[in-house]
């Protein structure tokens, strides 16, 4: 089965940048970026160690008033 995804142009120019050969798909260059991120259970629990510090950025009190 396949599925079309849309990806943002610079999005895009990162995935073939990675291409080492002309014969190079877009999918085996994806297959191999994310098997070397992990798996999903090691991608969630990276982004549960940081997730204190990313609430503290969006979540900001900080009143934007010019003085």
């Amino acid at each position: 089965m396949s599925t079309t995804i849309t990806v943002s142009n610079d999005v895009y120019d990162a995935i073939v940048a990675r291409r080492l050969s002309k014969n190079e798909s877009e999918n085996d260059i994806l297959r191999l970026v994310l098997a070397m991120a992990g798996t999903a259970e090691e991608i969630h629990a990276h982004a549960q160690d940081h997730a204190d510090f990313a609430h503290l950025i969006l979540d900001s009190d900080m009143d934007h008033m010019s003085e």
